[in-house]
């Protein structure tokens, strides 16, 4: 199946539920996959909409954010999600790795020591 069937048959999906946050995350992602960064962004942002504790949409978005050079914006999302979920070893690494790109080592080095000790299960 081509990416293009697969996006339009999670379009379908949105179509058919949209209000199932996770409909939108998942065609958000594959909007992303395909540089498709607007669009992806708008869908991303309708998940967080629907469901405010969705910290993996909010990562994600901070990640597209990145990307787009958009790194204030980007920072937001990455807090919103570890407000969410503190225990998240992805919301913490992607804002340490945010963080690291601005060259702000410290508060990197502290985001990628709690993520350190998330995956150690301490």
């Amino acid at each position: 199946m081509q990416s293009v069937d697969i996006i339009t048959n999670a379009r379908k999906v949105v179509d058919v539920e949209p209000e199932n946050p996770e409909a939108h995350f998942q065609y958000a992602r594959l909007l992303e996959h395909e540089g498709k960064l607007d669009d992806a962004g708008i869908e991303y942002l309708k998940a967080c909409e629907m469901k405010a504790d969705f910290a993996d949409a909010y990562v994600c978005y901070g990640n597209l954010l990145c990307r787009t050079g958009r790194y204030g914006d980007a920072e937001i999302q990455y807090k919103k999600a570890i407000g969410i979920s503190p225990g998240s070893y992805f919301a913490r690494v992607s804002y340490a790795a945010m963080l690291e790109i601005l060259k702000r080592f410290g508060e990197a080095e502290d985001e990628y020591i709690a993520a350190a000790a998330l995956s150690a299960g301490q």
